[in-house]
């Protein structure tokens, strides 16, 4: 059976080597990306060494809550039937930024994105037998003990640190609640994924010369992955059968392992929960 999957932040690094890797496997594969020049460069890229690829293309700034509703729609278009959303898109801001609903970027775009696109994108999803959900999270989460929900923009205590591990903290709180909340099977299953550090541009992007530097020389270490290392797991989640009874599980090198403590709280995980549906103006998730 031919199967789609729409990939968040496809047109480098994890996004990429995904998107590469299901386009040769005959996997319809739309790329998102936040502006044109790069996305048509990436199927370009894809194109040249597999001239048959099924791409379709769909830009939007995943920080603007209007814009991810457009995404959805697009997409909602593109593939009535969506088998597989792979929520990869991330950020790593040194200075604080705010969207223009107020909400720092690093968290609308981790986590906020995630969750309202796999809301809005449902439909689709379910008219697909047996589809999936993989949110791209990190081993990050275990260098906060909680979710600051008293202060979930970190004024006046912001780091980009802190802030990276509050929205890597919220994918896997959300994957785990969304597995306890699902209704029934006829809903896809999800998967949070931890990719390893792996050698992208990530801590580039929005951040101070310093930081920059740094991220430069980490990613140069010895151990660390490369793209498609960092990819592998997704991509085993998005094609290998029978993981029905492994929805809800957080994953590292293809296999399921234990997140960290703070993960695991059912009280953080439906406040959460509430206050996500609150900030991108739903009132349910799960609606027949």
């Amino acid at each position: 059976m031919h199967k789609t999957v729409l990939i968040t932040g496809a047109t480098g690094g994890i996004g990429f080597a995904t998107a590469r890797d299901l386009a040769g496997r005959g996997y319809t594969v739309i790329l998102h990306g936040r502006n044109r020049e790069k996305v048509e460069a990436a199927t370009a890229s894809i194109r040249a060494k597999n001239a048959d690829a099924k791409l379709e293309t769909v830009v939007a700034d995943l920080g603007e809550l209007s814009q991810i509703r457009r995404l959805a729609e697009e997409v909602r278009a593109l593939a009535p039937r969506l088998n597989v959303l792979i929520n990869n898109a991330g950020v790593w801001n040194s200075n604080q930024e705010l969207t223009a609903e107020g909400v720092e970027k690093t968290f609308a775009i981790n986590h906020l994105a995630y969750f309202l696109l796999a809301k809005l994108l449902m439909p689709s999803l379910r008219a697909a037998p047996g589809s999936r959900i993989i949110c791209v999270a990190s081993d990050s989460h275990k260098q906060i003990k909680g979710m600051f929900f008293d202060n979930i923009n970190l004024d006046g205590n912001y780091h980009g640190l802190r802030s990276y591990a509050q929205s890597k903290l919220a994918n896997v709180l959300f994957c785990y609640e969304y597995d306890r909340l699902r209704p029934s099977e006829d809903y896809p299953t999800i998967f949070a994924v931890q990719p390893g550090l792996v050698q992208t541009d990530i801590g580039l992007k929005g951040n101070t010369w310093l930081h920059s530097i740094a991220w430069k020389v980490r990613r140069r270490m010895s151990g660390n992955k490369t793209p498609a290392q960092g990819a592998a797991t997704s991509i085993f989640l998005a094609t290998e059968p029978g993981l029905e009874d492994q929805s809800g599980q957080y994953w590292d090198d293809c296999a399921p392992k234990k997140s960290y403590s703070s993960s695991y709280d059912r009280d953080e995980a439906r406040i959460l929960w509430e206050m996500s549906l609150e900030m991108v103006g739903e009132k349910a998730f799960f609606e027949d």
